[in-house]
């Protein structure tokens, strides 16, 4: 049975990942003792640090106003809550940082059989996959994020979810991190940056001195391809423009 599930790996992820992992580390960094979950992306330990499953970003819960909270976020923490008790042992693999600005620990979490609660979020629609600095498994945990999306599970039913159009950007989403789809009609190499032009009128940056992390996607034929590009969006020069400073950020839309 496990032959079987090596072979069919990337064909049936989901069927396999109970106790196998896509997104394998060479080694654990640390074994520590999981205490409760505080959201669908952050769960608490037993000497209290708070830890940050990096690679994946859940639904924000409002503490102060509950109801202003982002659809899914409740249903993501139930979800994780269901899958861990308190007292029980997780293995974390550490990727480059090791803390974020706030003091919360950053790792991959694993339980001792193996499951990866990143992959586990992912897979059943209750995250989106997000680079941050750390990106050891960007590649992997995106893959596992497709598959979902696609298969429209968890928060991908949702509207709000869905990549928006350029014309469908308004004020309200100004230094709001927010995903576009689009098609690439253009190129230019101005100031620090070398610019993807989207339906014309959509800019993304990508840095100069940031564009050997982008070679496989600078090397494709991009003009007129389908493509999704996620950032924070803001607005100069009378255009909507983001700053991608990871090849998370841009990625090639399945077509219907």
């Amino acid at each position: 049975m496990k032959n079987i599930c090596m072979i069919l790996l990337f064909q049936l992820p989901l069927s396999c990942l109970a106790g196998q992992s896509l997104c394998v580390p060479t080694q654990y960094d640390e074994i520590v003792e999981f205490a409760s979950v505080i959201d669908g992306d952050t769960i608490k330990l037993a000497d209290d640090r708070d830890v940050r499953l990096i690679g994946i970003d859940a639904p924000d819960i409002d503490r102060d106003y509950p109801e202003l909270s982002e659809p899914f976020a409740n249903q993501a923490r139930q979800f994780l809550q269901q899958h861990l008790q308190p007292g029980q042992k997780l293995n974390l693999a550490f990727d480059r940082k090791r803390l974020d600005p706030k003091g919360k620990t950053l790792a991959y979490a694993y339980t001792e059989d193996g499951i990866h609660l990143q992959e586990l979020m992912l897979s059943n629609g209750y995250a989106k996959a997000r680079v941050y600095q750390n990106d050891y498994f960007w590649q992997c945990l995106e893959g596992v994020e497709r598959q979902a999306r696609n298969n429209r599970v968890g928060l991908w039913q949702f509207a709000q979810y869905q990549p928006m159009t350029v014309d469908q950007i308004t004020r309200d989403d100004l230094n709001r991190w927010r995903e576009i789809r689009g098609v690439v009609t253009g190129f230019e190499r101005k100031g620090q940056h070398i610019w993807l032009i989207i339906d014309e009128k959509f800019y993304v940056g990508i840095p100069r001195e940031e564009s050997g992390k982008f070679n496989n996607i600078l090397n494709l034929n991009l003009l007129e391809s389908p493509v999704i590009v996620r950032g924070e969006l803001y607005y100069s020069y009378k255009k909507w423009q983001l700053i991608s400073y990871h090849p998370s950020q841009i990625g090639l839309q399945n077509t219907p």
